[in-house]
Order: structure tokens, then sequence, then C-alpha cells
């Protein structure tokens, strides 16, 4: 399962104890950006912001775009994307458990 994920991801979980609660689920249902930020609550341009300033990890690409799956999905709220936090948790963060 591990090897589907993109390489930042597969970095991060290598240390995580959410590898044990991911599943292919999690990966078979992808989202471009769109429909990524309209489930997070945000616009799909301050997805791209947070992107360019290196405030959340970049997502995996296509010929049409920026692709996001569950997981990123999950990870993003996790960080606090859409929650109007005052400072974004780090990915290496929250998939730690901290």
């Amino acid at each position: 399962m591990c090897e589907k994920l993109p390489a930042y991801w597969r970095g991060l979980l290598a240390s995580s104890h959410l590898y044990l609660y991911a599943d292919s689920s999690m990966e078979d249902t992808a989202f471009h950006i769109g429909e990524a930020a309209q489930r997070l609550g945000v616009t799909p341009k301050h997805l791209r912001l947070l992107e360019r300033e290196g405030r959340i990890p970049p997502p995996r690409r296509d010929f049409n775009g920026r692709i996001y799956t569950e997981f990123d999905l999950a990870l993003l709220r996790g960080m606090g994307v859409g929650q109007r936090p005052h400072k974004l948790k780090r990915a290496a963060d929250v998939l730690r458990g901290s």
C-alpha cells in the first residue's frame, strides 16, 4: 500500500503510527483542487498559496493539475487547513500524533 503514496508521504509515514490505520480506500478517490478546496472549506487559490509558501506539502499532479486523495485531505484537516488557525501544524507533527 505504501508504494502507491507519493514519495513525500512515504517519508513521513515511515516513522508514523498513522501508517497502521491508512488503508487503500483512502488512496482510491482522487479530487482535483476545486473539489478538495470545497471539502476543506477554503478556495483553490488559498490551497495554491499555502503550497507556494511551503506551509503544506505539494500534492500529486496529473495533466489536469493537482490531485488530492482522501489521505491528503485528512492530513490537511489535521494540519488545520480550513479551520483558520493562527499557525498551521507541520505535516510531520500530524503524522506522528504530536
